[in-house]
């Protein structure tokens, strides 16, 4: 039996449909809030769908795992972005939040693919916070949310008149989902320090 290009698994296919939906999000964000909450907002929700379709058709692959990862930091880092540009005051502060953000779950990704973890979500030893996040779905998927909810909230809030309704909403969700996304932000730096350490430990072995 003719084995099913990788390119073409569904679960990859779903992660180019979320990169499309990012992309077209962030380019028609400053004509349409609402077309670009709808956009973001499903590429959002198929990120639930790939990992499933994956398992449901045995369609898990290497590829389909970075493609996952590179579609996830793409997300947020739009997000980022927009939310540099309209908030001139706090750049540096976003921008180091990026670096975290991209930086933690390269080192990360990179130490399990070196050290033969079939997955990055598997935390064998050491830190609690990130067995914590990664070993429990439902804190990692709350804390996703609010993580990503704060940055769109943040631009909503900053780009709407004082008056409308989505500011009022971008407001309160801000509040809302704060204490959360602080939480996400410090895994982002956990997961880059225990990424980094397992390399040394790895590189110290072989010496």
């Amino acid at each position: 039996m003719k084995k099913k290009n990788v390119y073409f698994y569904i679960p990859n296919i779903i992660g180019y449909i979320r990169v499309i939906l990012a992309l077209g999000g962030f380019i028609i964000c400053r004509k349409s809030l609402i077309l670009f909450a709808i956009f973001y907002s499903i590429s959002q929700i198929l990120d639930a769908f790939d990992g499933w379709t994956a398992r449901k058709f045995n369609q898990t692959s290497v590829f389909g795992q970075v493609l996952d990862q590179i579609t996830d930091r793409l997300s947020t880092t739009l997000l980022y972005l927009l939310n540099g540009n309209v908030y001139d005051e706090y750049i540096i502060a976003i921008g180091l939040i990026m670096i975290a953000d991209i930086g933690g779950h390269y080192f990360h990704s990179s130490s399990c693919a070196i050290a033969g973890n079939k997955t990055h979500k598997k935390i064998e030893k050491g830190n609690r916070l990130l067995k914590l996040y990664y070993e429990r779905p439902v804190v990692m998927v709350i804390c996703i949310i609010a993580y990503e909810s704060f940055w769109f909230a943040a631009y909503v809030f900053k780009v709407t008149p004082k008056n409308d309704l989505f500011h009022k909403i971008g407001y309160y969700a801000l509040i809302i989902s704060s204490p959360l996304a602080a939480f996400k932000m410090f895994t982002n730096i956990s997961q880059g320090m225990h990424g980094a350490k397992c390399l040394v430990n790895m590189d110290n072995k072989q010496k």
